[in-house]
């Protein structure tokens, strides 16, 4: 019985350890996203708030947090990063599949996390074919 306890404590210790030595941060990111006057957006914009973690050919993004507009407007979301740049990624998911397809219109903006928080940022929707992610 004492050394099922024990087994329990030391795991608990070591998920604590790995919890710790994340750098993963909680960062306000807020913004504005528009289409071009030629694009017809419908009621699901998605926003990808994609991790850049990394330079050059080391450099990996994942999607570390995604929301749903009903309208094109504003958001403002707090989304846990580990790296020092975050792609905003918006599209209009007029199939349903939460990814960017080759029909749906779509913007994207870099932007630097400085501390807690990104500089407002704006995005406007247009045609044209989805960059893929680097490191997935």
């Amino acid at each position: 019985m004492h050394y099922r306890n024990r087994v329990w404590v030391g795991l608990l210790f070591v998920g604590l350890g790995l919890l710790g030595c994340s750098s993963a941060r909680d960062v306000e990111v807020s913004g504005n996203v528009t289409a071009a006057s030629t694009v017809m957006v419908g009621d699901k914009v998605v926003i990808d708030f994609i991790d850049v973690v990394g330079e050059g050919s080391n450099v990996e993004q994942h999607v570390a947090h995604s929301t749903q507009l009903t309208a094109l407007g504003d958001f403002k979301e707090t989304v846990l990063l580990e790296g020092d740049r975050v792609l905003i990624r918006a599209f209009d998911d007029r199939n349903g599949d939460k990814t960017c397809s080759p029909e749906e219109a779509w913007g994207q903006t870099e932007a630097v996390v400085d501390g807690d928080k990104v500089e407002p940022t704006s995005l406007t929707l247009s045609t044209g074919i989805c960059p893929q992610l680097h490191g997935e």
